[in-house]
C-alpha cells in the first residue's frame, strides 16, 4: 500500500527521511528544524522554497520536495559537470593506457610471466575507474550513494 505524504512542506507534519530513507522527519520542538527518527540528522527548513538543508554536515546537502519525494538540490556555484566528466574519464583511460603502452614498448622477458602486467593493467584500471564513480557519486549527490555513506559513518 503505498503511503501518502502531504502535498506542501509544512512543520505539523511528518516526512520521509532523504538520508537514511527509513526514518522520518519530525519538527524539532521549540525550533524550526526536522529531526530524523532513525538517522538522527537534524535538517533546516525553507517553506517558502519548500526545501531542506543538512544542518549537521558541511558543506550542506539539500532537497526540494515534490509532494511526492525530495529531490536533490543542486549547487549553482558548481557548475562544470564537463570538466568533472573529463577528469574521470582521463582518470579512468589514462593510467591503464600508460601501463599498456610501456607493457607494448618494454615487452617482459621469455622466461617471466606474460599475463602479470595484463593483470596489473586491469587492476589499475578498475581501481581508478572505482575512484572516478566515487567522485562522480560525491559531485552528483546520489541519493543510494548519500544513504550508504550516512549508514557507514554512523
Amino acid at each position: 500500500m503505498a503511503q501518502i505524504f502531504p502535498a506542501k512542506l509544512d512543520y505539523e507534519q511528518s516526512y520521509p527521511c532523504p538520508v537514511c530513507r527509513k526514518g522520518k522527519l519530525d519538527r524539532l520542538v521549540l525550533m524550526d528544524a526536522f529531526a530524523c527518527s532513525t538517522c538522527h540528522h537534524i535538517f533546516s527548513a525553507n517553506l517558502n522554497q519548500q526545501s531542506i538543508c543538512l544542518a549537521d554536515r558541511t558543506p550542506a546537502l539539500g532537497w526540494r520536495w515534490t509532494r511526492q519525494h525530495w529531490r536533490p538540490l543542486h549547487h549553482p556555484d558548481i557548475d562544470f559537470p564537463l570538466g568533472i566528466w573529463i577528469l574521470c574519464g582521463g582518470l579512468t583511460i589514462l593510467p591503464p593506457t600508460v601501463l599498456w603502452l610501456m607493457h607494448h614498448m618494454f615487452p617482459p622477458l621469455d622466461s617471466s610471466a606474460h599475463s602479470f602486467p595484463l593483470l596489473w593493467i586491469g587492476i589499475v584500471g578498475f581501481t581508478h575507474g572505482l575512484i572516478a564513480l566515487w567522485v562522480l557519486a560525491e559531485f552528483y549527490q546520489l541519493p543510494l550513494y548519500l544513504s550508504w555513506k550516512f549508514r557507514w559513518q554512523s
